[in-house]
């Protein structure tokens, strides 16, 4: 059987890459398990202020700031929630990062806010994927 290929480069996609847009990120771990990989995920972002809002370490929506606040004054509160998702096993995981909130209370400042905290929580993620998805 012949198969019809749109993209000869297609051949060589790396199954392994994680996928970014600007709502979602994926990132495979081939060699971490889920509970390890949620376990990371959650003292990384706790380090940096966030909690769990709702869920558990693997399917969780963690946030940081007030969201009352956020909405009576706008930009000049901080607020950042994030959904996290590990899928899979004890011997291969995949972390799939998504914006819970987008900034839009906060104005376009707000909507700046989130861009620039999404960026940076992506680059750590990104860098930590890189040395540990081989």
């Amino acid at each position: 059987m012949n198969e019809e290929l749109l993209d000869d480069a297609l051949i060589d996609i790396d199954e392994n890459a994680p996928v970014i847009t600007k709502e979602r990120a994926e990132f495979p771990f081939p060699s971490i398990g889920k509970e390890a990989l949620a376990g990371k995920i959650q003292k990384y972002l706790e380090k940096d202020g966030y909690k769990i809002e709702s869920g558990s370490p693997t399917s969780a929506v963690y946030g940081k700031g007030n969201k009352t606040m956020r909405i009576l004054f706008g930009a000049f509160v901080k607020r950042f929630t994030w959904g996290v998702q590990v899928l899979g096993d004890e011997k291969q995981s995949k972390l799939v990062f998504t914006k819970d909130e987008k900034g839009y209370w906060g104005g376009a400042i707000g909507v700046s806010q989130v861009k620039t905290e999404w960026n940076r929580i992506i680059s750590s993620l990104t860098a930590y994927h890189t040395k540990h998805s081989s």
